[in-house]
């Protein structure tokens, strides 16, 4: 496996969860979608932020030993876990809460279970709840995000990366597939813009953060701050438009040479 996949994928990675009990001294969980149930992947609710802004989080997690990552079915998110977020998130535009992502997670669930109940149709429906929301959201990428699974949280105003980590159409396993051979699973990371500094450099990606960073709990949670705080005097249709434009000024950089 590509050195930098396996340090993706460790067991150590930072967390959604630490996270959000660093960001959220309190914080009030929601669980289930009322009609599939729970999805173990997701951490999602609301809390208050030391300086008492309100926030809703929507974190997703691979798990930290093969119990966990059972159990969270590695982070491939299941239809009750994008329900959930849809609950989460229509609570957040109800109540004027900006809303953060914490990613890190292969894609969504592919199982012929999540196709049966409408997998497709609850990942479309979150990327453009997300995408109209008239409140600030940001997303940030703790490890890998990829799919229209990752891009349901992903369409967001403001997108944070660690430097290490990945944000594509498709996992570089999958893209190595795709193309029959044609290129091994570490070409696959380089051959698209899916790392942080690629993204960064088409204006995807508005901040860049070193996962070696001594104290990288404390930096995230100020950085999300940080971001956040311009957001929230911005009015609701100039919010929905940033999103639109930014996602367009990256189309408009195709092809890549």
């Amino acid at each position: 496996m590509d050195e930098r996949l396996k340090r993706l994928r460790a067991a150590d990675r930072l967390s959604a969860p630490t996270v959000i009990q660093a960001l959220l001294p309190t914080f009030v969980p929601l669980h289930g979608d009322r009609v599939l149930g729970d999805d173990a992947a997701l951490t999602a609710g609301f809390g208050r932020t030391a300086d008492q802004q309100a926030l809703t989080v929507l974190g997703i997690d691979r798990g930290q030993n093969v119990n966990e990552r059972r159990q969270k079915n590695g982070g491939a998110l299941t239809v009750p876990g994008y329900r959930t977020a849809l609950r989460v998130v229509a609570h957040a535009e109800k109540f004027r809460m900006p809303v953060v992502s914490l990613l890190n997670m292969p894609g969504a669930d592919a199982s012929p279970q999540s196709e049966e109940h409408g997998q497709s149709q609850a990942i479309a429906d979150l990327i453009a709840a997300m995408g109209q929301l008239t409140v600030p959201n940001i997303v940030v990428f703790l490890g890998e995000g990829h799919s229209g699974g990752a891009l349901g949280f992903a369409n967001a105003n403001r997108v944070i990366m660690l430097d290490d980590s990945l944000f594509n159409v498709a996992s570089p396993e999958a893209v190595a597939a795709i193309l029959h051979g044609q290129q091994t699973v570490s070409a696959a990371i380089d051959l698209l813009p899916m790392t942080a500094a690629a993204l960064k450099q088409r204006g995807l990606v508005d901040v860049v953060i070193d996962h070696r960073a001594p104290d990288l709990v404390a930096t995230l949670s100020t950085q999300i701050i940080d971001l956040l705080v311009p957001l929230l005097p911005v009015m609701p249709d100039a919010l929905i438009a940033q999103r639109e434009e930014k996602f367009q000024a990256f189309l408009e950089q195709w092809p890549l040479n």
